[in-house]
C-alpha cells in the first residue's frame, strides 16, 4: 500500500526528503523510482542501519545526505527544498503534543505544490489488530486499555508491550489538525484494511505462495482501503496531502 502511493506520486528526478526511514525500506523504492533523497532520523543508529542497508541494495547514488535532525526541528534544511517529503511509518504519531510544530516544519521544507506522503498509527486499527491481546493481558487493568481509546496515547506500560511510546489517530482527528493548514488532501487510505489481524499473519504466509490469489487480494486490499468505513481499520493509515501553491 505504502509503495503504491509512492509510485503514484513520486517521479524520476524528484528531491524527496524521507524523515524516520528505518532500515530503509522505503528507500531503496524511492531511489528504484529515480528520486534523489535527503535523509533525516533523530536516532543515530537508525540512519547507520538506513546506511548499511542502502549500500547493500547498491543505491547509495541516489542519496544526496543523512541528517541527524528531529522532525520538528529540520534546522539547517532550507525553505522549499524538496518535491515531495515522505513521512512514513508514524514520525507524526511519535511527536505526541508537537504535531502541529512537525506539521508546519514538514510543510516549510517542501515546495509549494509540493507532496507529502505520511502515515501514522491508527487507534482503531490498533484494537482491531491487537483486540485478543488485550482481553487476555494479565498484567494492565480494562480500564488503561479505556483510558488509550479515549486519549490514543502509548506511554508508560503499554509502550512496553512490544511497541513504542507514541499517539494513535482516529482519522477524524488527524483530519482535523490539517484543516489548519494550506493543504489539499489527495488521498487517504487503511495501510491493511483486509490483511490485519494477528490470525491472518499465518494464513496471508500461506496466500502470498499463490501468486494469483496474492495478486487479487492486493487490488481488494487497495480499493477497499479507501472507503470511508475502512480507513480506521489498518495498523496504520495513510494519507497524502499538496502544499497549496
Amino acid at each position: 500500500m505504502h509503495n503504491h502511493y509512492l509510485q503514484k506520486y513520486i517521479k524520476k528526478g524528484d528531491r524527496v526528503l524521507e524523515i524516520g526511514p528505518g532500515p530503509g525500506r522505503f528507500t531503496i523504492e524511492l531511489a528504484k523510482l529515480g528520486a534523489k533523497i535527503g535523509i533525516i532520523d533523530i536516532s543515530e543508529n537508525q540512519l547507520r542501519l538506513n546506511k548499511e542497508k542502502i549500500e547493500e541494495a547498491g543505491c547509495t547514488s541516489s542519496i544526496e545526505w543523512w541528517k541527524k535532525r528531529d522532525i520538528i526541528d529540520l534546522k539547517n534544511i532550507p525553505d522549499n527544498a524538496f518535491d515531495s517529503t515522505v513521512c512514513y511509518g508514524g514520525p507524526f504519531s511519535y511527536v505526541f503534543e508537537f504535531v502541529d510544530q512537525a506539521l508546519e516544519e514538514v510543510l516549510r521544507v517542501t515546495k509549494p505544490g509540493g507532496i507529502i506522503l505520511s502515515s501514522v498509527m491508527s487507534c482503531l486499527g490498533t484494537y482491531h489488530h491487537l483486540i485478543n491481546s488485550v482481553f487476555d493481558d494479565q498484567k494492565i487493568s480494562l480500564d488503561k486499555y479505556d483510558e488509550v481509546t479515549q486519549t490514543g496515547d502509548i506511554l508508560g506500560e503499554l509502550a512496553g508491550k512490544g511497541t513504542h511510546q507514541c499517539h494513535m489517530y482516529r482519522w477524524s482527528e488527524f483530519q482535523e489538525i490539517l484543516s489548519k493548514y494550506p493543504v489539499d488532501i489527495l488521498d487517504v487510505s487503511a495501510a491493511n484494511f483486509l490483511s490485519n489481524g494477528v490470525l491472518l499473519e499465518e494464513y496471508l504466509a500461506e496466500v502470498m505462495k499463490d501468486s494469483e490469489k496474492w495478486n487479487m487480494l492486493l487490488k481488494w486490499e487497495l480499493d477497499f482501503s479507501k472507503e470511508p468505513g475502512a480507513i480506521d481499520a489498518g495498523t496504520h493509515f495513510i494519507v497524502i496531502f499538496r502544499k497549496q501553491k
